[in-house]
């Protein structure tokens, strides 16, 4: 934890970002009704899936087996998306984190956790990938191997571009760290938000270009 979260924790208790009570970013009252579960759907054309596989038909352009996600991208899930990113916040990571290992199917005991990591200057700024204490975290909960097997070249901004677009900018901006220890591997990729796909559909092809068997993603948010 940054020792300003802490200090500002100290003489500021966080407030709900729903209710305003006074101790968590979001209190135990609101967490359901704040953070509504999604159907479980194709991420890829939002068809209905069972344990929200991609479709017989998206497979065929997807490296993804599975998206999970915790809820929709609606005011509530952006404002602790934005507290975390933009606030620097742990404490809303950790929410996010435990939302989403809450989520999470029973996996094969043998499933490395990676995180899609993020640009390096935001790293920078904020002091922390938040992607990478999500990942952490959600890996502990769930007893699995967490893996900082990616990295990523570049600053690509993606806010306001097409899908198209995005996969082009995505093109080659992540590689591997260590490539054998993918060799046959089964993967659960962390984000925090997904819209168009394209930087889980780039990172999921790094790992499995790399040899990981299968890539399964978990993520907080959908945006419509």
């Amino acid at each position: 934890m940054k020792l300003v979260e802490h200090f500002f924790r100290t003489i500021a208790p966080a407030t709900c970002v729903r209710c305003d009570a006074e101790g968590s970013l979001l209190c135990v009252w609101c967490r359901e009704s704040a953070l509504p579960e999604v159907i479980g759907r194709c991420y890829r054309c939002n068809a209905l899936s069972t344990h929200s596989a991609t479709c017989t038909a998206c497979r065929r352009t997807s490296r993804v087996g599975h998206l999970w996600v915790r809820t929709d991208y609606t005011a509530i899930a952006r404002d602790i998306v934005h507290t975390m990113k933009f606030k620097y916040s742990v404490e809303a990571a950790e929410i996010v984190a435990r939302e989403l290992a809450h989520t999470l199917p029973s996996l094969s005991p043998d499933t490395l956790v990676v995180h899609v990591p993020a640009a390096t200057s935001h790293v920078r700024q904020r002091g922390f990938d938040h992607a990478a204490l999500i990942a952490k975290q959600v890996a502990r909960q769930a007893g699995l191997r967490f893996v900082p097997a990616l990295a990523r070249s570049g600053q690509v901004r993606q806010v306001g571009a097409t899908r198209r677009q995005r996969l082009a900018q995505m093109e080659g901006v992540f590689r591997v760290r260590n490539m054998q220890e993918l060799q046959g591997a089964r993967i659960l990729l962390i984000d925090d938000v997904v819209t168009t796909g394209a930087t889980v559909e780039s990172a999921a092809k790094t790992l499995k270009t790399a040899g990981a068997k299968r890539v399964d993603v978990a993520v907080f948010a959908a945006a419509k």
